[in-house]
């Protein structure tokens, strides 16, 4: 049968069973990691997140059967190439090798974290009930341009900074109405 696979973040590597005809003896015992993030059962299998040094590890267990051979499950798609990155990193670190730095896709940029918390601070501040009635011009003195004095009326209406404040608000929304999606995927 297939294997169905939910829409995962591609730095999660999928654990199953292997299949008696590949021959795999080896299996996998998680509960000697050093350190354990999260550990869950879940209906679908255990979701796992492994501490290291140079980063968590992402793991899904579709069958945790102790003892049980295992098999790496890949899905070809568009994120085949950080999928098989996350793959090699976890395999490397369970033969022993000493952590690497992370690949590219695994983790946010210093510039994207900030950018996503800027957007998060918009969405907050737009939603806020102690202050509803958050204008565009609020956002923007407030989270954009907290050192910077701003204009007011038409210099304000006019200007770059309303524009920029326009398009961050505007992406801010749309990453809340369901843009963290495509975060999700890498």
């Amino acid at each position: 049968p297939a294997i169905w696979l939910p829409a995962l973040s591609p730095t999660t590597v999928v654990l199953d069973t292997a299949h008696p005809d590949l021959g795999i003896a080896t299996s996998l015992d998680l509960d000697k990691w050093p350190l354990i993030l999260v550990d869950r059962q879940l209906s679908n299998g255990r979701h796992l997140v492994l501490a290291d040094t140079d980063g968590p590890h992402r793991l899904w267990l579709r069958d945790s059967s102790p003892g049980q051979p295992i098999a790496y499950v890949i899905a070809k798609d568009a994120s085949f190439d950080l999928r098989l990155a996350a793959v090699r990193r976890l395999d490397r670190r369970l033969a022993g090798a000493p952590p690497v730095k992370l690949p590219r896709g695994f983790a946010p940029t210093a510039f994207q974290r900030h950018r996503l918390s800027l957007l998060l601070d918009i969405i907050d501040m737009a939603n806020d009930r102690d202050d509803p009635d958050a204008t565009t011009y609020d956002i923007a003195r407030n989270l954009i341009y907290a050192r910077m004095g701003i204009g007011r009326g038409t210099e304000w209406k006019t200007s770059s900074e309303r524009r920029r404040t326009q398009r961050l608000i505007e992406e801010a929304f749309a990453l809340r109405d369901g843009g963290y999606r495509g975060l999700l995927r890498g």
